[in-house]
């Protein structure tokens, strides 16, 4: 069967078992893995190999990044800390900074913590805000909701683009450092300044304005420091230090020569799994009194207990790496290039609305980024592009178009009270369009790629 059409049928199949009927993304995946293998005709032989080697390799290149990340990621949530983070950006920006310093404390909190987590954490802070300002809770929401999913979608080493990253060959610090080069742009014009405009559009009533004169007292006990609770300082610290440790490498790597003593100290402890594994320590020893309260306990028991939580998303990046190995052997890529090619369609452009799109449907940013890097990536590369802004394209796309297909986009109805129309206006409508100003930022970079270090 010809490739394309074999896809198509893949996909309508992949979009049904999703969204009709409610498979498991991972069970879905590799179900679809096995079926385009039989429409293009790949031997069973070659088709058991392409589903081992997939899932192999994504476990081999950041299966040990997801498991020390999502622990490191859980302690701060669990602690308290990133309540803290939150409240103590509140105190250092003002009152009247307030859309910023949430939009900054989702930025920052959902680098090493999961969206979901993180989210439902600081959800809280939503509504304490809203009750003594007055101003409207989907403000809050669009500045809170787009600076967390920027980052949980660009920002590496959170796992999806790790897995980008790692499946398209782009080397992972300079992958971090342009992540947030495109995504603070987007977050803070589309995140905190969309807020404020959101805001704006309802005139505060005279008796608002009077109640938020009064609770001026209420807003300092809010945000007064809970000294049960790890500090802002501290999980901030916390949160930079194996980003810090995975940049130094990168910048090593490039100022310092080959066998330096220093660069081979930072090569180790830079490395990837190294440095999360190393945070997930210090964490797990700083953090200890706040999780675990009661003496009997252990903090290796509380480790246990949430690496078995990491076994769903590992499940879903690995079988999800299996369907894109297959895509990727079934020549669909090509294809995919040659046809558009003949109308000149941008290969980046192609890439970002494939990976919005894939994103929409199936209602999950990881699957549409393995789907869509196993697609073009390869031949985007082979074209002369650079890795890491093929990757961080790809990455970008899967930031628009939250829509009910996504678990997300359900979050502020439940946490925050929102109608599903306020839900578009405070997720659907930002996020868009911080997807939409985060290619845009790719696409100058790419114009003057060739002069821009660590991009190829």
């Amino acid at each position: 069967m010809n490739v394309l059409i074999a896809f198509v049928i893949t996909m309508v199949v992949l979009l049904v078992a999703l969204i009709k009927l409610k498979v498991s993304p991972g069970v879905a995946l590799f179900a679809c893995a096995v079926l385009m293998a039989l429409l293009c005709g790949i031997p069973l032989a070659d088709t058991l190999g392409y589903l081992t080697s997939g899932f192999g390799g994504i476990m081999t290149s950041i299966g040990l990044l997801i498991i020390f990340g999502g622990i490191f990621g859980m302690m701060l949530g669990d602690s308290g800390g990133m309540e803290e983070l939150a409240k103590g950006l509140l105190r250092t920006f003002g009152k009247k900074n307030d859309m910023l310093a949430l939009n900054l404390a989702g930025y920052i909190v959902s680098i090493p913590v999961y969206f979901g987590s993180a989210y439902i954490t600081l959800s809280p802070l939503v509504s304490s805000l809203q009750k003594f300002t007055r101003k409207k809770t989907s403000a809050y929401v669009a500045a809170l909701f787009t600076g967390l999913l920027l980052t949980h979608c660009i920002v590496a080493p959170t796992p999806g683009p790790l897995a980008v990253a790692g499946q398209i060959g782009a080397n992972v610090g300079w992958f971090i450092i342009y992540g947030i080069i495109v995504s603070l742009p987007a977050s803070l014009l589309c995140g905190w300044q969309y807020a404020n405009a959101l805001n704006r559009r309802d005139k505060v009533s005279a008796e608002a304005a009077k109640a938020e004169a009064e609770a001026i007292l209420s807003d300092t006990e809010l945000l007064k420091p809970d000294p049960t609770k790890p500090s802002a300082g501290l999980t901030l610290g916390l949160i930079a230090f194996p980003i810090v440790l995975i940049i130094i490498n990168s910048v090593c790597s490039v100022v310092l020569p080959s066998g330096h003593p220093v660069g081979t100290v930072f090569t180790f402890i830079g490395n990837n799994n190294v440095a999360l594994f190393i945070a997930m320590l210090v964490t797990a020893f700083v953090l200890r009194k706040y999780l675990v309260p009661k003496v009997s306990d252990s903090i290796w028991k509380y480790i246990d207990k949430v690496s078995d939580s990491m076994g769903n998303i590992l499940m879903v990046i690995g079988c999800g790496n299996c369907f894109g190995t297959i895509l990727q052997k079934s020549g669909l890529g090509d294809a995919l290039v040659a046809l558009l090619s003949s109308f000149n369609f941008p290969i980046l452009l192609l890439a970002f609305l494939l990976a919005m799109i894939i994103r929409a449907a199936v209602g999950s940013a990881t699957v549409a980024m393995l789907t869509t890097v196993s697609i073009v990536g390869p031949s985007a590369v082979a074209l002369g592009f650079s890795p890491v802004l093929v990757g961080l394209t790809i990455c970008a796309g899967t930031v628009g178009l939250t829509l009910p297909t996504d678990a997300a986009f359900w979050l502020p109805a439940r946490y925050n009270d929102l109608t599903v129309k306020e839900a578009f206006v405070a997720t659907t409508y930002p996020t868009t369009l911080a997807s939409i100003t985060a290619f845009l930022v790719i696409l100058l970079l790419n114009m003057v790629s060739g002069v821009l270090p660590g991009l190829f």
